[in-house]
């Protein structure tokens, strides 16, 4: 359970930086970071399939949202919507994503 919420601490930092449009280059904020550019990599790609329109912007040098967004993660004491419900699957969809990013990244920290 640790690594998953290291790994959605690492989302919510990544959020901040990119609203500031502050990222650096992928190796750059893999390092700021403390993982690797392919962890980097995996926990953006899960973004993305959360709904996140990131991309990485050249000509910043920073990765920046498409779109104005918000990112939350946690409990709510509000009723959702039938269409918010549908949508989060209650996460399940993305907990196999999210637990081979952190294997991975400690299996590639061993070495």
């Amino acid at each position: 359970m640790a690594k998953l919420i290291k790994t959605i601490q690492v989302m919510e930092r990544i959020d901040t930086l990119v609203k500031r449009k502050a990222t650096g280059t992928p190796h750059a904020l893999a390092d700021r970071l403390n993982i690797s550019k392919a962890s980097l990599h995996r926990i953006v790609d899960v973004m993305q399939e959360l709904g996140a329109p990131i991309e990485y912007n050249i000509s910043c040098r920073s990765y920046v949202y498409s779109r104005e967004v918000e990112f939350y993660c946690g409990f709510y004491c509000e009723e959702l919507s039938q269409h918010e419900l549908k949508k989060m699957s209650g996460g399940y969809d993305n907990l196999s994503v999210l637990t081979k990013i952190n294997i991975e990244d400690m299996a590639s920290r061993k070495k």
